[in-house]
């Protein structure tokens, strides 16, 4: 039987020690590659995962697993984020174990694939997109000494239900978050304009209710209920959720979930009834409280103001947390419209708040934008890679900011919305309450309040506040 060895890299290593930003949430897509290998191929395949900075595994440890293991091939997932931490792990398994087969799989790659080809010396083959499939394929011809392509197209699974359920006893499950990660579909059919998600695959397909409730069951004992839904747009098929939550009612089985969607994409009759099946968290993707900024910059015009409070109304009305992600300084966007996303900010029934900077990955529409202003090169990724821009990702690879509204004042919106959101009463009170049915939380909980007084951007943000030469 021929061992399988999956890595899940850190953001990048200081002197062979793993520096992660967030290590939280097991590594999905991994436990699907690696359950979906043991399953269909468990006679001639044994697949492992190594979350490197989940267990804070340095270079040196990683020789000794990879001497212990001895792997036929080794996969390597990266997040564009991840890619210093992937091409230093490659390297020092290249320099230890040259006749090594690494293979590059991951959001990147499906975004760059030419990355492969500027980097051949360490990465010996690399598949885009969804790679269950593909990636069994690849090794099953590799194990016969038949040749495969250097870069492949992954073949995607169309029929979700013949995935098998991720196997939690490939991982430690008992350091992560207690909420389990699920997914209830794949695929994403939007085009927002900050997003390179398209680049893995656009086509939707959910699993049935039944495969999804038979993981739920499954997972109960780790998670105690408690489900974190990653789908990109859990209510795109509204039929589908409708299903799903009289079927949890039926079967009386009871959940606290959480879930992504967008505004046009909910009603009252399906949040009531979702709340009934256990929903407590709805997290909104609304990127700026300006019609024009959202309509022709981002690409999500679907929706007016109006309805964005409606929305909310029916949240408060159904007890269901308001959770959303915003963004400030958008090509093109002025002072007055970053005012009009600060005003919904604070005038909103808003219970969580994510506010970021838009950041340019390959893939997305904004990444050829940011080119175009000069504010990334053409080479930024392979400077990045090799720390030519610094080591880490937090203060080092570039944002977006624009012209008409200076960085500056970009950043001073920016941390003043998070210092008067994250200091109201009514969101102190709320910390307050879940950290005293969470000791666990507390430490992390106080770091970031800090962060929020004196840096004005959580602690857990992936990048530095600072001033902009």
């Amino acid at each position: 039987m021929k061992k399988i060895l999956f890595f899940n890299p850190p953001l990048y290593f200081h002197q062979g020690i793993p520096k992660s930003l967030d290590v939280s949430v097991p590594p999905l897509g991994l436990l699907y590659l690696a359950s979906y290998i043991n399953h269909y191929a468990k006679k001639e395949f044994n697949a492992k995962i190594i979350d490197i900075g989940k267990e804070n595994f340095s270079l040196k440890d990683i020789v000794s697993i990879i001497k212990k293991e001895t792997p036929f091939v080794i996969g390597i997932s990266s997040m564009t984020p991840q890619l210093q931490g992937a091409v230093e792990l490659a390297k020092n398994i290249k320099k230890h174990f040259p006749k090594s087969i690494i293979f590059l799989g991951g959001p990147h790659i499906s975004a760059d694939p030419d990355f492969i080809k500027r980097h051949s010396k360490l990465f010996d083959y690399a598949i885009t997109g969804e790679s269950e499939i593909t990636f069994l394929d690849s090794i099953i011809k590799l194990s016969k000494n038949q040749k495969i392509q250097k870069i492949q197209a992954s073949q995607i699974p169309l029929d979700l239900n013949k995935l098998p359920i991720p196997d939690k006893k490939l991982i430690k499950r008992h350091l992560y978050n207690q909420a389990e990660s699920m997914l209830f579909s794949r695929g994403c059919p939007f085009n927002c304009y900050y997003c390179s998600r398209p680049s893995i695959s656009r086509t939707i397909r959910y699993r049935s209710t039944a495969n999804l409730i038979k993981e739920i069951k499954y997972c109960y004992p780790f998670c105690n209920g408690k489900i974190n839904f990653q789908d990109d747009t859990f209510t795109l098929n509204k039929d589908k959720v409708v299903e799903l939550c009289k079927t949890l009612i039926k079967e009386k089985i009871k959940i606290f979930w959480e879930c992504n969607t967008r505004i046009d994409l909910v009603d009252e009759k399906l949040l009531k009834l979702m709340n009934r099946a256990g929903c407590q968290q709805i997290n909104f993707g609304i990127e700026s409280g300006n019609e024009r900024v959202r309509k022709e910059i981002i690409h999500k015009g679907l929706f007016t103001n109006k309805d964005i409070s409606k929305v909310f109304n029916w949240c408060q009305k159904y007890k269901i947390k308001i959770a959303c992600y915003f963004m400030m300084g958008h090509p093109t966007e002025t002072k007055k419209e970053i005012q009009d996303t600060k005003d919904m900010i604070l005038k909103s029934p808003i219970d969580i708040l994510g506010l970021s900077i838009p950041i340019p990955f390959p893939g997305s529409p904004l990444y050829d934008i940011a080119k175009k202003d000069r504010i990334v090169s053409k080479d930024i990724i392979d400077k990045f890679v090799l720390k030519k821009l610094g080591e880490g990702y937090s203060g080092i690879y570039p944002v977006y900011t624009p012209k008409d509204s200076n960085k500056e004042f970009v950043y001073s919106q920016l941390k003043e919305i998070n210092r008067k959101f994250y200091l109201k009463p009514k969101i102190v009170f709320r910390k307050i309450k879940e950290d005293f049915t969470s000791p666990q939380r507390i430490k992390s909980d106080f770091k970031d309040l800090f962060s929020l007084i004196f840096r004005g951007m959580s602690s857990r943000k992936p990048y530095i506040i600072q001033k902009q030469k």
